[in-house]
């Protein structure tokens, strides 16, 4: 009776050592988390668009849009979009690319992703850190954002994988853009001027088709890489106590 009673303490022990190894797997899986997006710290006179515009953060290239971007989400989850600013109302966007048209240097880009912030604390300015919620993302997805408040540099740029500036293509010299819909709206992007695109580079009048923003965003990620190195051997300790309890109990029935 005392070799049966210790066998099912044996076995009730090991198995909530499984548990509690599946729990820490489970936990650590999720350990990581990114910044991803522009420096927040400001170099010379910065403001925000007086007008809303959209832009896709590193994909602005001089001679059309690009397919991809300098900056790219890794596969994970959206925690909060930090950014520069006093006044805020914008849509935030991850996007996937559909495809694309070099003859007429388009790119058509899928929404994969949205949530929008509105809110304030003008007069005063500074670095503005908002949740975000249900926003799950996939390795080579683009970050964008439309609507005002954050800031970026009032001075020419229109650098290569800055962030390019897109307004409405059939208002041109307005500057402004009509916010993409939700999570599977398409929309195309083009050059200055293009009738046939959704979205054309903003005017360049101000040689800032191309800025900088001051946004990001944290992404939690998987840990999968120190998961896997970490469970390897807890499973494999966890067996060995495993088969020796069921060797004990084998004896003691016998």
């Amino acid at each position: 009776m005392k070799s049966a009673l210790m066998s099912n303490r044996s076995r009730l022990l090991t198995a909530a050592a499984f548990i509690t190894a599946a729990a820490f797997i489970a936990t650590a899986a999720q350990a990581g988390t990114e910044y991803i997006g522009n420096s927040l710290t400001l170099n010379g006179f910065e403001g925000e668009d007086q007008v809303a515009p959209l832009v896709i953060l590193g994909e602005y290239n001089p001679a059309g849009p690009l397919a991809t971007s300098s900056v790219t989400l890794p596969t994970g989850t959206v925690e909060d979009v930090t950014f520069f600013g006093g006044y805020w109302d914008f849509t935030l966007y991850a996007l996937s690319l559909v495809g694309s048209n070099p003859t007429l240097n388009e790119q058509t880009f899928q929404v994969v992703a949205s949530e929008s912030f509105s809110g304030s604390i003008a007069p005063q300015y500074g670095i503005q850190t908002l949740a975000v919620s249900g926003f799950s993302v996939t390795a080579g997805d683009l970050l964008a954002f439309a609507g005002i408040g954050p800031y970026y540099p009032q001075s020419a740029n229109n650098a290569p994988n800055s962030d390019a500036t897109y307004m409405d293509a059939n208002t041109p010299n307005q500057f402004s853009a009509t916010p993409p819909g939700g999570p599977g709206t398409q929309f195309t992007v083009g050059p200055n001027p293009d009738p046939n695109s959704d979205y054309d580079y903003v005017n360049d009048f101000f040689d800032n088709q191309g800025r900088t923003y001051a946004i990001g965003v944290d992404v939690s990620v998987p840990d999968s890489g120190s998961t896997l190195f970490l469970a390897a051997p807890i499973m494999a300790v966890l067996a060995t106590m495993k088969r020796r309890c069921f060797s004990r109990t084998q004896v003691s029935l016998g």
